[in-house]
């Protein structure tokens, strides 16, 4: 009965990046944008060395993992610095020029996944993260995205 449920995966309609980061804040069905079709050779070596193959992957955010981010660090959180949606259009840049990345010793709680922690400067200190996905969708998925004011 009723509509269909907030991020129904069903749907799984693809839209680009921009119209993703665009829904940030709004009610919607569920929507997947592909950030980055490649994975660089930094990023493969470290998850080699967990026992990683990530030939094939891409990197990718959904509705479901920025509802999420903004509930736990958006404007309405309890964060000194809370998050934007400009901030958000930070992610590439974030991926591409981070000053720092590992893979957590810890992993996902529903699914036991790891994920990569990205850190990055810019003006304020970024922490991104992304779940590794293995299996038919081989995607680094959007897991969150924090921000915090930056040590001198």
């Amino acid at each position: 009965m009723g509509g269909r449920k907030p991020f129904d995966k069903e749907s799984r309609e693809q839209i680009s990046f921009e119209e993703l980061v665009g829904l940030i804040g709004e009610k919607c069905d569920y929507r997947f944008a592909v950030i980055d079709y490649e994975v660089d050779d930094d990023l493969k070596d470290i998850a080699k060395k967990e026992g990683i193959d990530l030939e094939g992957y891409k990197h990718v955010i959904e509705t479901s993992g920025t509802a999420h981010s903004e509930e736990r660090h958006g404007k309405s959180s309890n964060d000194r610095e809370p998050l934007s949606v400009k901030d958000y259009f930070l992610i590439p840049f974030i991926i591409k020029n981070r000053d720092s990345v590992i893979i957590s010793p810890s992993s996902t709680r529903r699914h036991k996944n790891k994920v990569f922690i990205y850190e990055k400067k810019i003006g304020n200190q970024y922490v991104y993260v992304e779940e590794i996905r293995r299996g038919r969708n081989k995607s680094l998925a959007f897991k969150s995205l924090r921000k915090r004011k930056a040590s001198n």
